[in-house]
């Protein structure tokens, strides 16, 4: 008997059903893996990071890894959360947000209180 785990139906649910999603810090560590795994599940993308930790080595590997196709289903913007405009390009970009991942960094704590306020003040 072969089951499916959660994770196996989840990403099947997810490639017959795409949406888009927003990753915060999409250049970071964590930002860029998810991102490589949601485009290789042809998931639409927007990407916002302001390079404070990201890289941009890491957005050039995830291009490398994944097809034309998939890549053209991400939308970058050079941006700061903390930034109520850019989290304003960055809404108005995907519409609506399906998910998203505040991005976890050495920024000080009032930084990331203040991030997904932004997020949700334009929502």
């Amino acid at each position: 008997m072969n089951q499916l785990t959660r994770y196996d139906q989840l990403k099947a649910s997810l490639t017959t059903e795409p949406h888009t999603w927003l990753i915060t810090g999409v250049a970071g560590f964590i930002g860029s893996n998810l991102l490589e795994t949601l485009l290789k599940l042809n998931q639409r993308v927007v990407g916002l990071d302001n390079f404070a930790t990201g890289h941009q080595r890491n957005l050039d590997e995830v291009q490398s890894l994944v097809t034309s196709v998939q890549w053209s289903n991400f939308n970058f913007i050079q941006g700061d959360i903390r930034n109520l405009d850019d989290c304003r390009r960055a809404m108005h970009f995907h519409h609506s947000c399906a998910g998203g991942n505040p991005a976890t960094s050495r920024l000080p704590l009032t930084t990331d209180c203040r991030q997904p306020v932004n997020l949700l003040r334009y929502a």
